[in-house]
């Protein structure tokens, strides 16, 4: 069975890599006030941190439409695919989900939606290891979305603001628990529960103690699965992401594969500029 592999632009891969490892990409909308743009098509993520900085409201998004999605699987049906595996950004963090369930039901070849529960570098790696298990040889539809869920649960994430301004902006984060935490040089480390939705994970003395805490995690992750995966993203702050990896070689994790990108617009809105991420994964799929 040739099956193709959905995801959205929440994935944070790189726009080459989709067509690199035939990965079909469906973009979520960005919005800034009454002007909308494609993600990763119609705006790339440095101008969308140059608009978010300049903008007086935080901008939104909106996922794709079922309509969107029923012409990637008419496309994608006569180009000769006999299936399609979908993952997409977490339920609690846009409708994406809903709408290719709506035109999964109508489409003209099966669909598998694989609840991600994940957005940005984890969901990166959640495609990464549905490419690696499709070109291995797995050709069924239902086994590779098994395969791809059960690996999907054991990714874990950590999202590390470096200011707590959009998170109060949001109304993610009272302003006054965000002075205090700013004033102690307090720093929050947040990450997805299991349902996708973005909560704390624990908080660290400066960038400094925030790395050595996610070190901990992950060397702790790695004593339980083996050798790992690392996808980072950030908002215009490779040297945070360049600290994680050193220390991560100093702990002696041993890193597999590793792949830095820019953070996209749905997490950065909630970040704010300077955030990085990591996301951690075991090595095999």
């Amino acid at each position: 069975m040739k099956i193709a592999i959905i995801t959205d632009s929440t994935c944070d891969w790189l726009v080459e890599d989709y067509a690199a490892r035939d990965v079909t990409m469906v973009p979520l909308r960005i919005c800034f006030g009454a002007q909308s743009f494609l993600d990763q098509r119609e705006i790339a993520s440095e101008e969308f941190y140059d608009r978010m900085i300049g903008a007086s409201d935080l901008p939104s998004t909106s996922q794709p439409s079922p309509g969107d999605f029923a012409r990637e699987f008419e496309r994608l049906a006569a180009e000769g695919y006999e299936g399609a595996l979908c993952m997409h950004i977490a339920r609690p963090l846009s409708g994406t989900q809903q709408s290719v369930e709506i035109a999964a039901q109508n489409a003209p070849i099966p669909v598998k939606v694989v609840d991600s529960c994940v957005t940005t570098a984890a969901l990166g790696l959640m495609v990464d290891a549905a490419c690696d298990l499709r070109d291995e040889g797995v050709d069924d539809l239902e086994e590779l979305s098994e395969r791809v869920e059960a690996f999907g649960r054991k990714i874990r994430i950590f999202l590390l603001p470096e200011t707590l301004e959009n998170l109060v902006r949001g109304g993610r984060l009272p302003a006054e628990a965000a002075e205090q935490m700013g004033l102690l040089n307090i720093r929050l480390i947040l990450t997805l529960a299991q349902d996708g939705s973005v909560v704390p994970f624990d908080k660290a003395k400066g960038l400094k103690g925030v790395v050595a805490r996610c070190v901990d995690a992950i060397a702790a992750y790695e004593k339980e699965h083996g050798a790992v995966s690392v996808r980072y993203v950030h908002t215009r702050n490779e040297a945070a992401v360049e600290k994680l990896a050193d220390a991560l070689r100093d702990a002696g994790v041993t890193v597999a594969k590793s792949h830095v990108h820019a953070c996209g617009a749905t997490i950065a809105t909630h970040l704010g500029m300077g955030a990085a991420c990591v996301a951690v994964a075991p090595a095999q799929a």
